[in-house]
This record gives structure tokens, C-alpha cells and sequence, in this order.
């Protein structure tokens, strides 16, 4: 019953992310003026981006946090299904949203991958900067990866640099803001860590240090205390 269950929640993420994809694959042509092609490779695509995790289980012996696995799924389906396939980038400032929540759950990514391959005793400060440079750094990333795809589609138009700035406006401010606004995802992440640290575990309990824990009833204050990054 209890393996059942297990094998239940691990795949969770992939049939729920499933039906929003088809969903949104069979709403895309009445959602969108024009039909973009590309949707209908990165749907498959990301549908099974959730099977990576019960891989990591099963092989790798690496269990992400649950919640992390959830912020990822909602990831794909407020990104791609929602934002890509039925036009929600339309609403103004919803990129900037997802730039946020992808800080959000970017940073406790990171700061779990630090303490599962033994940074788990590396000073607060040190993970805080870690985990800050990862999140710009992938958020820079992505938008290089949405550049090139630009390029690459042919969809890149040199119109809206030169409108930009015969409007006397940046043309960089928007991939700027993006990766800033990351940031600012991370940043909340803190706080939340802020608030675990002050009350010894009930937010993350122990999922986000597993290399610091015990069998004794202080596991889940050996694992917090390990984290007391920034908040000190």
C-alpha cells in the first residue's frame, strides 16, 4: 500500500502536466491568430521533464524535495501550456511573474543540489552567493536559449531594437529585468528560509539539507541549522 502510494505521488507531476498539455495542444489554434509550430515539438517535450525526477529516484538515488517537483511542473504548465500555447504572454507583465516564481524555486534548488554533494558545511554567506550567481546565471541562460531561438526561427525582428530606440528606450531593459526579477525570486525564497531558521524547520523541515541529518529526534534542527545562511 505504502509502495502504492509512493509510486502515486512520483508520478503525480507527470499525468497532471500530461492532461495540461493536451489541453492546451488542442487549444492552441483557437487561442493563438497564428498556429506556431514550435508548440507542438516543446509540449512533448516538457510533458516528460517531470519523469526526471522518479529517474533520479530510482537510479540515481537522489530525492528532490517534493514541493520542488510541484514548482517545476506548475513551471512548465504556467510557461509553456498557459504562456506559449494559449497566448498568456499576451497579459501584460505575465513574463515577468514567471521570471519571479522561476526564482522562487530556482534557489532552493540549487541551495539542496549545494548540501547533497557535500556543501552542507560551507558558511551561510557562501551558499547565499552560490545560489544568487546560479539564479542569474541560469535566468541568463534562458535568455541566450530564447535568443538563439529567435535566430534560428527566424522570428528575430531588428525593427523592435531600432523602434526601441528611436523611442528613447533601452532595448536591453527587458532581458535585464527579466534576469533581475529572478533574483527577486530568490530573494523571497530567503525570506521563507528566513522564517524555517526562526522556526526551527516547520517550513522546509529537512528536505533541503538531507546531508545533515541524524536519526536522532534533533535531525530536523541539525538540518535547519545548517542553513542558517543570510538570516544570521
Amino acid at each position: 500500500m505504502h509502495k502504492t502510494k509512493e509510486l502515486i505521488m512520483d508520478f503525480a507531476p507527470f499525468v497532471v502536466g500530461l492532461i495540461f498539455g493536451i489541453v492546451a495542444l488542442c487549444l492552441h489554434p483557437v487561442a493563438c491568430a497564428e498556429v506556431n509550430r514550435v508548440v507542438y515539438i516543446q509540449i512533448p517535450v516538457c510533458v516528460v521533464v517531470p519523469l526526471v525526477f522518479p529517474a533520479l529516484k530510482k537510479w540515481a538515488k537522489i530525492n528532490v524535495p517534493y514541493f520542488l517537483i510541484v514548482f517545476v511542473t506548475v513551471q512548465i504548465i504556467i510557461s509553456v501550456y498557459l504562456g506559449t500555447a494559449l497566448n498568456f504572454y499576451s497579459i501584460p507583465h505575465y513574463d515577468k511573474f514567471l521570471h519571479t516564481y522561476f526564482g522562487v524555486w530556482c534557489a532552493p534548488l540549487v541551495l539542496y543540489f549545494i548540501n547533497r554533494f557535500g556543501g552542507a558545511a560551507m558558511k551561510g554567506w557562501c551558499k547565499f552567493i552560490v545560489v544568487m550567481f546560479s539564479v542569474f546565471g541560469v535566468a541568463g541562460l534562458w535568455e541566450i536559449f530564447e535568443f538563439s531561438m529567435s535566430l534560428i526561427l527566424d522570428n528575430y525582428d531588428p525593427q523592435l531594437w531600432q523602434a526601441a530606440v528611436a523611442a528613447g528606450e533601452n532595448p536591453l531593459w527587458d532581458t535585464m529585468f527579466d534576469i533581475i526579477v529572478a533574483g527577486i525570486g530568490a530573494c523571497i525564497f530567503y525570506v521563507t528560509l528566513f522564517v524555517d531558521v526562526r522556526t526551527h524547520g516547520k517550513i522546509y523541515r529537512r528536505t533541503l539539507n538531507p546531508s545533515a541529518l541524524s536519526s536522532s529526534p534533533d535531525g530536523v534542527a541539525q538540518a535547519v541549522s545548517a542553513d542558517t545562511l543570510a538570516a544570521e
